[in-house]
């Protein structure tokens, strides 16, 4: 069984067995919709670019724009969910800002 640090904050709690596997279940639930977010976000602006009719635009820069507020929701519930993760995107953030020099 594949064993990960569990937030004691989980609905699941992370106690037992079964609990684990529910929790590793969330989990890679959140990650396959955060991967669905982003395909989204990708195929509205792919929309976005093919068209010069004004009300598509804008329809399809607001709905990309919810779906990027969802990837941030869904990036926070990963961190809920597995907090060690946490420190992986912050130093990848930290690599990412020191490669360009903002840092």
């Amino acid at each position: 069984m594949f064993n990960f640090f569990l937030n004691s904050n989980t609905p699941n709690g992370g106690n037992g067995n079964q609990n684990t596997v529910l929790d590793f279940e969330t989990l890679q639930n959140a990650r396959r919709d955060l991967i669905g977010e982003i395909d989204a976000i990708i195929q509205y602006d792919d929309h976005l670019h093919k068209t010069n009719i004004d009300a598509a635009k804008e329809t399809w820069i607001d709905i990309r724009n919810e779906e990027l507020v969802h990837v941030g929701e869904l990036l926070g519930l990963l961190c809920y969910l597995a907090p060690y993760q946490k420190q992986y995107i912050e130093r990848g953030l930290n690599e990412f800002d020191e490669r360009i020099g903002k840092n």
